[in-house]
């Protein structure tokens, strides 16, 4: 009996053993997946705080070479002497609100409320740069003022070397500062009438030849500059007319299919210079692509997502520029593919690697020239110009980890 009674106490005690260990591994196994989920997003959180705290610092107080709450920028010649300058451009901090505004609703109300700062100071800036006569065009430098400032000659040849206005900073500018849609409309109207074949005799020569029949965007709003087709920009101002909730024109859709002749050539890979001027390179290139894709699904883009990836991936692969994987990454995150995490963990990394040698936008020239000539001139680095911004590279980093939070 007393055996028995023994083996029957041990059992009980084996059971009930058994279930106090099934239940406090169960917990622990619960508990450690908590916290490996929660690591991750709260690591990228942390460092979202702290780069929106810098890019808001780093916005302009005094005016010097910048109007209060721009961001810093500047440029130097493609070679030597480099002769880097302050460039007062409004490029870098229309983009800069532009992708700071689409990235608000994924964000805390702490931080949405400190971006509607940011963008606030930024967009005080606009009417410097806006047409004398007070229509909604844009100029990459201040209105009236020397084109590159601080430059050794330029500022004395302002009569000979006139800017014009700028479609690409116009279409940011007004979808970064809520214009209205009369507004819209009439920068929407200017894009229509100086597109190639807007007009009678409006006729681009600086493409291939293929691609002149398509009446597509030009660069530049100005009735006396050449049309140019950019492929960047034409990315941008198709996102205008999709964002503005505009109906597609004739020059929309020659823009979409020239866009989609040019993906499904591979252009951005094998000529990105040549269809892009002032933008390039091809990691750049697929950025502009795929933000309109991500935002639009345009359906004549949808069939090339796998080719996209694929090309993408292989950038990833081949770059080491730490701007370069940021934009490749988050363009993968864009098109639903896996891209690994960043090896960023705190600001200090960021700036100690080599994304201050990363160029976003290069001024050439040699846009308008006829081929052979351009192929040639495009590539002289004497005639181009690099422009760099620390501020707007924060501004990508952020955007990747946002799209990944």
């Amino acid at each position: 009996m007393a055996l028995l009674y023994m083996a029957t106490s041990k059992t009980l005690i084996q059971i009930l053993f058994h279930f106090m260990n099934r239940s406090f591994f169960i917990t622990l196994l619960f508990t450690l997946c908590i916290l490996c989920c929660s690591a991750q997003p709260y690591k990228y959180q942390s460092l979202i705080d702290t780069l929106i705290e810098k890019i808001s610092s780093e916005q302009f107080i005094l005016k010097k070479d910048f109007y209060p709450g721009m961001f810093h920028s500047y440029r130097r010649l493609a070679a030597p002497p480099y002769n880097f300058q302050p460039d007062n451009n409004i490029f870098f901090s229309a983009i800069g609100a532009f992708t700071l505004k689409n990235m608000k609703p994924a964000l805390s109300n702490t931080n949405q409320i400190a971006l509607d700062t940011i963008i606030k100071k930024i967009v005080a800036t606009y009417p410097y740069f806006k047409h004398k006569n007070g229509l909604p065009y844009y100029n990459f430098w201040p209105t009236g003022a020397p084109i590159m400032p601080n430059s050794l000659f330029f500022e004395y040849l302002t009569t000979i070397f006139i800017q014009g206005e700028d479609a690409d900073d116009s279409a940011m500018v007004l979808m970064s500062s809520d214009t209205d849609d009369s507004t819209s409309a009439v920068l929407k109207n200017r894009m229509n009438t100086i597109s190639n074949l807007g007009i009678p005799n409006r006729n681009i020569k600086s493409t291939f030849k293929r691609f002149r029949q398509y009446p597509a965007f030009s660069t530049y709003l100005g009735s006396k500059m050449p049309v140019d087709f950019d492929f960047a920009v034409q990315c941008n101002l198709l996102y205008f007319t999709y964002d503005r909730k505009m109906p597609f024109s004739k020059a929309d859709i020659g823009t979409l299919a020239l866009i989609s002749k040019m993906v499904e050539e591979r252009l951005y890979m094998s000529r990105p210079t040549y269809i892009s001027p002032y933008y390039v390179k091809s990691s750049i290139l697929l950025y502009h692509l795929t933000r309109l894709m991500a935002a639009f699904n345009p359906s004549s883009l949808e069939a090339f997502k796998p080719q996209l990836i694929n090309d993408l991936k292989l950038l990833q692969r081949e770059k080491n520029n730490t701007m370069e994987q940021i934009l490749i990454s988050t363009s993968l995150l864009r098109l639903g593919a896996e891209s690994p995490p960043l090896k960023i963990a705190s600001i200090a990394d960021f700036e100690k690697s080599n994304q201050h040698k990363f160029v976003f936008f290069q001024a050439r020239p040699a846009f308008w020239y006829r081929s052979p000539l351009k192929q040639i001139f495009l590539h002289l680095p004497y005639l181009n110009y690099f422009f760099y911004s620390p501020t707007y590279n924060k501004v990508l980093l952020l955007e990747n980890l946002v799209l990944r939070d």
